[in-house]
């Protein structure tokens, strides 16, 4: 049976028969969480595209099976001999999944290195990365955007979100900008065209593909500043090769070029590696947090990963997938009726139904993990909501979901002692993303105007929900 406030019928149906809806597609699901009872439900048992929406499916699996403790953990190892200031052996940089690993994290086994007296190395830089599986890239992103900050490449070992900066700033009128990479490395080539410009700007920048060369043309205002990160090629290479050049920058010889070997190839030599330095990541819940808050692709992918490599022994994406399926089936989604190609939603080949996402959302409304869950959504006008439900006077946490034409919205809100699950899908508009935003807020208001007008036992009936 389908429960629907009786008196907000007209109002619900003035929301969403607008002239921008009428060739989209649509579905919008609501539960009360308490009653485990279907209030609003439209097109809830269609397949949508979920953009981040996915977020909320990737971050929920990897909280039940791996819990809010868990962590990455990159190392640092010596092989070798140390005799006088020379290391008779090689360095080892392992990653293990930690997307936070940044510039400062590496600075610090530089100082390790450089505490042990070590001024050159004779053997070379190696890095591991096969926690991971080589592919680094989701089926389904487009080809466009894979130089962009938001869709960096996958790897065991990140280091500075995968990302260079490129930094323009401006010099005399019609002479060539300055610009350049930070972290500065002869790993990214760079070509610059950009020239500084009176009263104009257009930005051209991109990295060739499957290439580390990045591209900068136009012009940048003279009064202007540019910041601009782009997402480098083979990131595990990228690490290993800055590495090596802050070493050598720090007084340490290495003439070997950096390689990438296997886990496997670490003990094979005759002397033993030994762990001289090693770095966690924030725990799970900080991940979760930024992921489905500031909606991090990057971390995103690499849970879904993780949970390959730590449920299947298998860090692939076709694992990862594989563990969010089953974790489905225990939500109780048939997933044959679902179709998963990433973790972050940035695939157009993914399709979810909004009751999808409702059996997820209970799920967690059901565990001991709630609250944690819960509060890794944002709440209005803060990370992904920034600008949203202004004013909104209820409790309300939910998840953005946002691509070419699909925007969705998903979490949990609380109106008086009464919680809600719900689900919106909206798909295949040719409207300015900002009115279905505006669609998706007042339909909430409007559901959440009614919950507080009356009571539970004068707000429920039996009607069905038609649209024309």
């Amino acid at each position: 049976m389908i429960s629907l406030f009786i008196l907000s019928i007209l109002s619900f149906d003035t929301i969403l028969n607008v002239p921008e809806l009428k060739r989209a597609h649509y579905g919008i699901t609501i539960v009360d969480l308490k009653r485990d009872s279907l209030i609003y439900d439209y097109n809830g048992d269609k397949l949508f595209i979920p953009a981040s929406n996915m977020k909320i499916i990737t971050t929920a699996a990897a909280l039940s099976l791996l819990g809010k403790d868990f962590q990455h953990k990159t190392l640092l190892y010596l092989r070798g001999t140390i005799m006088g200031k020379k290391l008779y052996g090689d360095v080892i940089l392992q990653g293990g999944g930690d997307p936070y690993f940044n510039l400062d994290n590496l600075e610090r086994f530089i100082n390790k290195i450089k505490a042990l007296g070590i001024t050159e190395i004779t053997g070379g830089i190696f890095v591991v990365d096969d926690y991971f599986t080589d592919e680094r890239l989701p089926v389904g992103w487009s080809w466009h955007y894979l130089d962009a900050k938001y869709a960096p490449e996958i790897s065991a070992l990140s280091l500075n979100k995968n990302v260079v900066s490129v930094r323009i700033r401006p010099t005399s009128v019609g002479e060539l900008a300055n610009v350049v990479i930070f972290p500065q490395t002869g790993y990214i080539k760079l070509i610059s065209r950009m020239k500084t410009s009176l009263d104009s700007e257009k930005i051209i920048i991109y990295r060739k593909p499957e290439e580390n060369t990045i591209i900068v043309d136009g012009e940048i205002n003279i009064k202007s500043a540019r910041d601009i990160n782009v997402a480098v090629k083979d990131p595990g290479m990228f690490a290993g090769e800055y590495f090596k050049e802050r070493l050598i920058t720090c007084g340490v010889k290495i003439t070997n070029p950096v390689r990438r070997i296997k886990s496997y190839e670490v003990f094979i030599e005759h002397s033993q590696p030994i762990v001289i330095d090693s770095i966690l990541s924030p725990n799970l819940l900080q991940i979760i947090n930024d992921i489905n808050t500031e909606s991090e692709n990057l971390y995103a992918e690499i849970l879904l990963k993780t949970l390959g490599a730590c449920i299947y022994k298998e860090g692939s994406f076709d694992a990862g997938i594989n563990v969010v399926k089953s974790f489905l089936n225990n939500c109780g989604v048939d997933t044959a009726n679902v179709s998963i190609f990433d973790g972050s939603g940035l695939s157009k080949h993914n399709l979810l139904s909004p009751h999808t996402l409702i059996a997820v959302l209970k799920f967690m409304y059901e565990s001991g993990l709630y609250r944690e869950f819960c509060n890794s959504l944002p709440e209005p006008n803060k990370g992904t909501l920034k600008g949203r439900f202004n004013g909104f006077s209820d409790t309300l946490r939910a998840k953005t979901g946002l691509i070419h034409a699909a925007s969705c919205l998903s979490g949990y809100l609380k109106i008086n002692t009464q919680e809600y699950a719900f689900s919106m899908f909206f798909n295949n508009f040719t409207c300015p993303t900002k009115k279905i935003l505006q669609i998706q807020e007042q339909f909430l208001r409007a559901f959440a105007e009614e919950a507080r007008k009356h009571s539970t036992e004068k707000l429920f009936g039996p009607v069905e929900v038609m649209h024309q």
